[in-house]
């Protein structure tokens, strides 16, 4: 149905698993794995963006859902992910937190354990994707090229990263977002990322 989707980025969901598109007005909801949610961090919102991505309808969601990438081969690990019995798009995407040729080369050495701490996989998962693609997973063992983000400027970063610290934190997103862009936009002294740490807790203590 689809090849790739190129058009803006209009930023991530509350959730962090679906990301929105902007194709020529029509805004593309896209679900992406944890490895394209790292490296779309550091892209601000209203960047071009491309995305490789496929749809996947089934019969309890007849209607398409679309997932994307970052380059066409983790779009096709995906693909064989998928292939494995009763593993769903989904759970494929949530379980692609490694680089991809880490995931392959565990699947071709049969690593178990690997597997088995990937994100909704159980050793009898990891099984039935050892015994599917054991010997169809060579192509993704080397190390993919890695598409660049674009490069976002010094605040951004700074912005990013004290976000995705709070959530470490245990801080929901959007909590997070307002916290960071209250300090930034308040707070002419906030430098680095520690700063915005430091006046978090100051603020929840004074409250």
């Amino acid at each position: 149905m689809y090849a790739y989707l190129r058009g803006t980025y209009c930023g991530s969901s509350s959730d962090d698993e679906t990301v929105v598109l902007d194709v020529g007005g029509v805004g593309y909801e896209i679900v992406i794995p944890p490895i394209v949610r790292e490296d779309l961090s550091r892209v601000p919102a209203g960047n071009e963006l491309t995305l490789y991505v496929s749809a996947q309808a089934t019969r309890d969601q007849p209607w398409p859902t679309l997932f994307g990438f970052l380059t066409p081969q983790q779009k096709g690990l995906w693909q064989l992910l998928i292939s494995v019995p009763r593993l769903g798009g989904r759970s494929a995407a949530r379980a692609m937190v490694a680089p991809i040729e880490q995931i392959a080369s565990a699947i071709q050495q049969a690593n178990r354990a690997f597997l088995d701490g990937l994100p909704g996989i159980t050793l009898d998962g990891a099984d039935k994707i050892i015994a599917s693609l054991r010997k169809k997973v060579a192509p993704f063992v080397t190390a993919e090229p890695r598409v660049p983000a674009r490069r976002a400027d010094p605040a951004d970063e700074l912005r990013a990263d004290a976000i995705a610290l709070l959530l470490q934190m245990g801080l929901k997103r959007p909590e997070a977002q307002r916290e960071v862009d209250r300090l930034l936009s308040t707070r002419d002294d906030i430098l680095s990322v520690q700063d915005i740490i430091t006046e978090h807790f100051k603020s929840r203590t004074a409250r």
